[in-house]
């Protein structure tokens, strides 16, 4: 895992994180980092971590592909629930 053998891509892992994180907590703020609505802030958060399967794609599939993935079951039982 590139992630762990070179300090460069981790370094850019973690910055892409910490972006990720920011576009979240920003959401409702009325600040230059809000997104404006959730689905804006999934396609910027889906763009980013594209960048970090490019950068290391064993730690994406490893680390964050399952949470991506459980997220979106998630988003799937609360849309449904709400019908």
């Amino acid at each position: 895992m590139k992630y762990h053998e070179d300090e460069v891509v981790k370094q850019e892992i973690d910055a892409i994180l910490a972006r990720c994180a920011t576009i979240f907590s920003n959401l409702g703020t009325k600040t230059d980092l809000d997104l404006g609505s959730k689905d804006a802030a999934r396609a910027e958060e889906r763009r980013l971590l594209d960048k970090i399967k490019d950068l290391d794609e064993e730690f994406y599939n490893d680390r964050l592909l399952a949470v991506s993935d459980g997220e979106e079951e998630e988003q799937e039982n609360t849309e449904q629930e709400g019908t």
